[in-house]
């Protein structure tokens, strides 16, 4: 939104133009920064595993498939202006990624 500090903007003007709660707010750049931390850990790290796994047997309920933890990075990414195919690579130094984040 390119917005600084000296345009004297309410967080009740931002919140309006973003279209968001302050709760949605937190809860992406909470996300964001777990998945910050979830892709620098080692790959025989469990939760990076269940990042990467798939089903291998089971069956599709009916109706609209339920989001998984990749599907709501890829929201939050767009939503922070952040491009979905470059996204890893800030990720391995970490203050790169807390600035983007921020």
């Amino acid at each position: 939104m390119r917005i600084t500090w000296m345009d004297k903007v309410t967080n009740k003007d931002i919140l309006e133009r973003t279209g968001l709660t302050f709760r949605e707010i937190l809860f992406i750049r909470k996300n964001l920064r777990w998945t910050g931390n979830l892709m620098r850990m080692s790959p025989d790290r469990l939760p990076k595993q269940s990042l990467y796994s798939q089903l291998s047997s089971g069956h599709i309920k009916r109706g609209r498939p339920r989001l998984r933890f990749k599907d709501t990075i890829k929201r939050n990414l767009k939503l922070r202006d952040i491009k979905t195919d470059s996204w890893t690579s800030p990720l391995q130094q970490r203050g790169k990624w807390r600035a983007i984040v921020k």
